[in-house]
């Protein structure tokens, strides 16, 4: 993946407009998951728009239509998918090709957005490891998760009773201030980071590994290459309760 990343920011021009999503992130992540899944076809161009339908009802999981539609979108997926463990199938496929995306899209977002702090990485990219880490936590994709009380619970004072639903909101849990100081600033030199992003304990992201090392990959790519970038606003986002990301990254790169 770095090798793949690498050969397509060699073809971005200093100055010269390109969009990180469709440009880059798209094709990369895109080959990651083909090689990932190992789909039993031999044009994946007609599986990808399949994927950003259930990425879609993932995003806004409280809307009925999407969720339809996604549930029709993930049945058409399943039978190009046979091999490998079940969640590095079609649900790995879109997670590879479409999540993975706009969790790129998010941090590069905000990295673009602190100027100073792409420069650090761009100078010393040994940091990128865990500059990626500090951007999940403070551009994170997951915005709020919804889980079932499984028993009676007295949380700091709140009562939560059996079967009530909870609302888990993830971006304040990465900002929380007593656990980070100056919780609203990125800093990629940020130590003791434990962020949510990808999930805790037993409900950790199965894939969480892989996109760490895929995420660090195509960071390392674009900030070796590039001291800057300039963002080319307005930015256009998409999504809902679930997620949002960037529709467009367009950026003028500065070398």
């Amino acid at each position: 993946m770095l090798r793949h990343g690498r050969e397509l920011v060699a073809q971005f021009g200093h100055k010269q407009p390109v969009d990180l999503i469709r440009d880059y992130a798209q094709p990369l992540c895109l080959e990651l998951a083909v090689r990932a899944t190992e789909p039993e076809t031999t044009s994946v161009r007609h599986l990808a728009p399949l994927a950003a339908q259930v990425s879609l009802a993932a995003a806004e999981p409280l809307d009925a239509e999407l969720k339809s539609q996604s549930k029709a979108a993930t049945a058409e997926l399943r039978p190009f998918f046979n091999k490998g463990p079940e969640p590095m199938r079609e649900s790995g496929f879109v997670a590879l090709s479409q999540t993975l995306v706009s969790l790129l899209g998010n941090a590069w977002f905000a990295l673009a957005s602190y100027p100073q702090e792409w420069k650090r990485l761009h100078a010393q990219p040994l940091l990128v490891a865990r500059g990626v880490e500090e951007l999940q936590r403070f551009a994170g994709l997951t915005r709020l998760l919804f889980r079932r009380a499984t028993a009676d619970i007295n949380l700091n004072g709140t009562s939560i009773r059996k079967g009530d639903r909870v609302i888990l909101c993830l971006l304040a849990a990465n900002r929380d201030a007593e656990r980070y100081p100056d919780a609203d600033e990125l800093s990629v030199i940020r130590t003791r980071i434990s962020h949510v992003n990808l999930g805790a304990g037993l409900h950790a992201c199965v894939g969480a590994p892989l996109v760490r090392v895929a995420a660090i990959a195509a960071t390392l790519a674009l900030v070796e290459r590039f001291s800057s970038v300039e963002l080319m606003e307005p930015i256009d986002w998409c999504g809902g309760s679930g997620f949002i990301s960037p529709m467009a990254l367009p950026v003028r790169p500065s070398l």
